[in-house]
């Protein structure tokens, strides 16, 4: 299987301004594709494509090199390469062992900086917050006009990734911000802890809380921008951000908060819905169902109820593996499962639209609908609820949960739905008209 570090090359177009960023060193653009072999001597790691314009085409490595160490450390592995890169900044020189032909050379890769995004119709601002003692990468879109603009808190869904897709201007969510700033909105993203540029610790460590610390820390410093109406500022949160949005709003006033794909009861009665709802999807017989729902059931109260580590949790029972694959820490999980959610909504008082794609087999109308209701009841008609028809939790076009479903199993993508952009951006500007 290959895997790629950066898989191309992505081109600099008119707008990238570092100009007033505080500083923090660019992740690194080693720039190969690999592929892992076994041979009579055991796994090794050879390049397969070396990328224009990257680290490693600076430093002459090749196609069919092969990777026997860096910076000392054996390489035996992919995951190894990437472990050894991921920690490093641009700037930095691997010393880098490897096999040409047989005979084995040494090579100094002095790495350089992955690209920014860019765009030839607004500008992107790369710059950095401070969170509790170290800095968090912010990536900030702006239209072209130099008046003060209403602005965007963008806040993405559960999981350690990076927020930025400097090689992907196809990736949905900065296809969705460049809609949103092509409309006239400001926009910025904050990374999580450890996650692209961001200091920090490790992201799969963090809880709640301190995630949440980054995301005020960006709303805080996004509010002060001398090109933003701090009067005209929104939250715009998908899936798990629909949650981390409101208790961001809870500190720091927002115009108001679109909330798309999420959850609006209880975390843990989420993850029991959740799970009947994929294992129709996969055809599970009825009595096997049961079964499967019984044992989710165990794993997600030890889980989340009583606050027992998954680690535990699989030693008692290892056939909760499957039902603990969720990519964050436990506490993170536990303070998720421990929020009484309406509360949060009832006491934000906020403008609110609640989108949900009806091919979306990871969240329900019903949760939004519980949402709009209780904003609704605690000050009327300022909830709206949308449900788009052939949109799925990946802000993807497709027909059906089924088939959403069916491609993330099989890891075909679809395209990005470019109605969201137009639906979110029409109700920001009905608020402030």
């Amino acid at each position: 299987m290959l895997r790629v570090v950066v898989l191309m090359v992505a081109s600099f177009l008119s707008f990238v301004s570092t100009a007033e960023a505080k500083e923090l060193a660019r992740r690194p653009f080693l720039g190969i594709a690999m592929k892992t072999e076994t041979g009579s001597s055991g796994p090794s790691v050879r390049v397969d494509r070396v990328i224009e314009n990257s680290s490693a085409a600076a430093a002459d490595l090749r196609p069919d090199d092969v990777v026997v160490s860096i910076d000392g450390k054996e390489i035996s592995a992919q995951e190894d390469v990437i472990a050894a890169i991921k920690p490093k900044r641009a700037g930095y020189v691997l010393n880098i062992d490897l096999l040409r032909d047989g005979n084995p050379i040494s090579k100094k890769v002095p790495l350089i900086g992955l690209p920014q995004e860019t765009s030839s119709d607004f500008e992107t601002i790369y710059e950095a917050v401070a969170v509790d003692g170290t800095m968090r990468r912010t990536i900030t879109t702006r239209p072209p006009k130099t008046a003060k603009h209403p602005a965007i808190l963008f806040v993405g869904g559960i999981g350690c990734y990076s927020m930025e897709s400097p090689l992907d201007d196809q990736e949905v969510y900065r296809q969705l911000l460049s809609s949103l700033t092509r409309q006239g909105f400001v926009t910025m993203r904050v990374e999580k802890s450890g996650m692209g540029d961001s200091e920090g610790p490790p992201c799969a460590t963090v809880d709640l809380d301190a995630e949440t610390g980054g995301y005020i820390a960006g709303l805080n410093e996004l509010k002060r921008k001398p090109y933003v109406d701090p009067d005209a500022v929104f939250i715009v949160g998908h899936s798990i951000g629909g949650i981390v949005g409101p208790l961001v709003a809870k500190q720091v006033p927002v115009r108001g908060i679109v909330a798309m794909e999420t959850v609006g009861t209880t975390w843990f009665e989420y993850e029991l819905i959740n799970r009947r709802r994929q294992l129709r999807l996969a055809g599970t017989a009825p009595e096997v169902l049961g079964r499967q729902m019984q044992l989710k059931q165990w794993c997600m109260h030890r889980l989340l109820i009583e606050r027992q580590a998954r680690e535990e949790i699989l030693r008692l029972r290892p056939q909760c593996e499957e039902d603990m694959q969720i990519p964050t820490a436990d506490a993170y999980l536990q303070q998720i499962a421990a929020l009484d959610l309406p509360a949060l909504w009832a006491s934000l008082k906020v403008d609110t639209l609640l989108v949900y794609g009806s091919a979306d087999y990871l969240t329900s109308a019903d949760e939004h609908v519980a949402i709009a209701e209780v904003v609704n009841a605690a000050r009327s008609i300022s909830a709206s609820f949308i449900e788009i028809p052939d949109l799925d939790h990946y802000m993807t076009r497709v027909a059906s949960q089924r088939e959403s479903f069916d491609r993330n199993r099989s890891e075909r993508a679809a395209a990005f739905h470019d109605g969201l952009g137009p639906t979110i951006g029409a109700w920001l500007r009905d608020r402030l008209g």
